[in-house]
């Protein structure tokens, strides 16, 4: 009987006293900071280094990537427009990285100047409404150029056409007609048939 006891008081204890094993997500990138020491060209793409996003976490997470910024910062905000991620969001189990690359393209009408912003992965969460996940950013500051001259207005109407494509198609028409005017000019073509 007291060993019947004794196993009953053994199991007992641990059922009470097991504490449940909690799943963890987290994130983590590998690196800190970037910074563009040469100012960029108003209307230019820019590869950024690739940064790895790793799950330090014991369970499978989704990210996304994101852009974001630190109040009180005297530089401008580049718009999440500007940037691309590849790829945009991604899932890793536990341990598991992943490189991510990304784009910066500067309009053609962007205003000169310093800026600063904040890149990197968040965690999706899961639900409807308003949520906050957890998330890691390596700090990006980089310098606009002014644009002046020639290159300026040709990057301006590269990036206008690219915004307006079906103007790239009406202006290749209006150069083809042109050339066929100007050949028709100075070339005269008969045909005649013999009998």
């Amino acid at each position: 009987m007291g060993r019947i006891a004794l196993v009953l008081l053994l199991v007992g204890n641990g059922i009470v006293g097991a504490t449940p094993v909690a799943a963890t997500t987290g994130v983590a990138i590998d690196v800190a900071r970037i910074t563009i020491p040469e100012a960029l060209a108003p209307g230019g793409t820019y590869n950024l280094p690739t940064f790895g996003v790793r799950n330090p976490g014991t369970e499978a997470t989704s990210y996304k990537m994101t852009v974001s910024y630190v109040d009180g910062e005297e530089a401008a905000r580049p718009p999440e427009s500007w940037f691309g991620f590849t790829p945009a969001q991604l899932t890793l189990e536990p341990g598991q990285s992943q490189p991510v690359q990304t784009q910066l393209a500067v309009p053609p009408d962007a205003v000169a100047g310093d800026y600063s912003a904040l890149i990197g992965p968040q965690i999706v969460t899961p639900g409807e409404g308003a949520q906050v996940g957890a998330g890691a950013a390596a700090r990006l500051t980089f310098i606009v150029g002014a644009c002046e001259g020639f290159d300026c207005w040709l990057r301006s109407a590269l990036g206008w056409l690219q915004a307006n494509p079906w103007l790239l198609v009406l202006l290749i028409i209006l150069i083809v007609l042109a050339a066929l005017l100007i050949l028709r000019r100075r070339f005269s073509i008969t045909i005649s048939r013999r009998a």
